[in-house]
Order: structure tokens, then sequence, then C-alpha cells
């Protein structure tokens, strides 16, 4: 990471290089995205708000869809450029870039670097894996909102043992273990790809985890 750049900048840096480096046709995580889709959805994202509402919104799901094949014509190169220049001055994302895009930038990186099947964690450094730990804490709660079965998500990259909680508040407890990072894409979702630990992992436990997953 340069030593001048918050960890959202540092991802966005590297996810940027990486979709450089990609096709556009190359695997994601996200399921049927390859990675034209991807810095597509990142664009939007940034560049067009009132479009990204359709994300959340069912009403305005034909605008982003309308939107989305618009910006899909635009050529590969150009789409990452306006990804790695960041949002436009106008959108208020700019300023708030270290905290609002974090988690964004993290997990998409991810979801083009284990899209080919690498699915090992980088080796990141102390103070990134402490502002990912801190979008968990701050994540966690909402994201796992229906949960049925409380949930404890213990950080394994830390100095001292480290927890946060969220789920039902219920005796009934499960512990998922990993580094920062990893725990953020388990939240997203990224299931399979991650090197997390479930205590206990039965079925029916598992089940009882419910994850809101934008």
């Amino acid at each position: 990471m340069e030593h001048n750049m918050n960890t959202s900048q540092a991802e966005r840096e590297a996810l940027a290089n990486l979709l450089q480096q990609s096709s556009p046709d190359a695997p994601t995580l996200c399921a049927g995205w390859t990675a034209r889709d991807l810095v597509v959805h990142l664009v939007i994202r940034e560049y067009r708000p009132d479009a990204a509402a359709g994300m959340f919104f069912k009403g305005l799901a034909n605008r982003l869809d309308s939107v989305s094949h618009d910006y899909e014509s635009k050529p590969y190169a150009e789409l990452v450029e306006m990804y790695h220049n960041g949002p436009p001055a106008w959108n208020p994302l700019r300023l708030a870039d270290k905290y609002a895009n974090l988690a964004e930038n993290f997990v998409h990186h991810e979801d083009l670097r284990r899209g080919g099947g690498e699915y090992v964690p980088r080796d990141l450094p102390q103070s990134a894996r402490d502002d990912l730990w801190k979008a968990v804490g701050k994540m966690a709660k909402f994201f796992l909102r229906s949960s049925t079965i409380h949930v404890v998500l213990e950080r394994t990259d830390a100095s001292a043992p480290t927890v946060v909680r969220a789920g039902a508040d219920s005796t009934d407890e499960v512990r998922v273990s990993g580094e920062a990072g990893e725990l953020l894409l388990w939240l997203y979702g990224r299931d399979g790809a991650v090197d997390v630990v479930l205590n206990p992992a039965d079925e029916d436990t598992t089940a009882r985890i419910k994850r809101h997953v934008f």
C-alpha cells in the first residue's frame, strides 16, 4: 500500500490494476458477472447514483437496466479508467471515500482476484486489517439482522481475541472465526471462497444465519 493512501484508495488502485490486466470476460465471484459486468456496476454506482438506486428499489430497476446497457457499450479500458479516477467531484462519495467505498472496493477486488480460483487471503498491512475489521463492526448487525441465531464474529488476526456480536438475542450461537478481511467477505455472502471456520457448522445451525447481501 502507498503510504499516502488510505485502505479504500489502495484497494481501488489494486482493483483498477487487476481490471487492466484481466480480460473483460474474466470470471468473478459475483454469479454471472464478468470483469466487464463488475466494472460497469462500479462506475454506475459512482457516476450515475440516479440509476444505481435501482439496486435497492424495484421501481427503478428498469432505469438501472437501461443505463447499464448504455455503459456496457463503452470500451472496457474507458470504464476501468473511470473507476480508477474515483467518484466525480459532485458526488459526496468522493469526500466519504475512506468510509463509504472501503468495503465495496475490497470485496470487489477479491471478487475478481478469487474469481479464477485463487482463494488464499492476501498478506495485508495491519492498518488495512484494522480498517476492514471496523467495517465488519459497522455492518454486521445490519447484514445479520434477520438471523434467528446469535452470531459471534471472531477476528483471528488481532493481537488479542476480538469479537463482534450480531444476529438474534438468543442463547443459541454460532461462532465464525477468520481474519478481518475474510469475515467481511463472509458477511457479503462469498461462501466457498473465504477462509473462515464456523462452529458449530451443521446444516441446522447454518440455516439460521440470514445475511442481507447487496
